[in-house]
């Protein structure tokens, strides 16, 4: 009974020594570099005396808040077009502010890419006044 069980495993191994020639081209799977996936978070801070956040990216959306001059809120999102309003050319900014999410209107606010660089334009102040759309 072990006899034919020791001629299989020869005949396997013999089978799998033969398979394995060197001057095989075959030399792995080759795979393209992978990119390296990095996400910048952007800032914003409010320039102007305040500023309405909409529900939407859109004039008449409904109101979700207000934020003062000064305020740093982290941006998520852009609209993917520039709109015109009150003579002011610019897209709209999903942000989020204390857990909230919210559009406003980009002209209202100064873009950073980084925190410590928000924070030292906040401490500089709105740079316009009057009342945000």
């Amino acid at each position: 009974m072990r006899q034919p069980l020791l001629i299989l495993l020869a005949i396997s191994f013999a089978l799998s020594a033969a398979s394995c020639d060197s001057s095989s081209k075959y030399r792995g799977l080759v795979l393209p570099p992978t990119p390296v996936l990095s996400v910048q978070t952007y800032y914003g801070v409010v320039d102007f005396a305040y500023i309405r956040v909409r529900e939407e990216p859109k004039l008449d959306a409904g109101l979700v808040t207000m934020l003062r001059g000064g305020t740093i809120v982290e941006i998520v999102t852009s609209s993917s077009t520039e709109q015109t309003i009150e003579g002011k050319k610019g897209r709209w900014y999903e942000i989020q502010y204390e857990g909230r999410l919210g559009w406003v209107f980009g002209p209202y606010l100064k873009i950073f890419d980084s925190l410590d660089k928000a924070r030292n334009a906040a401490e500089e102040g709105p740079s316009q006044m009057g009342t945000g759309r």
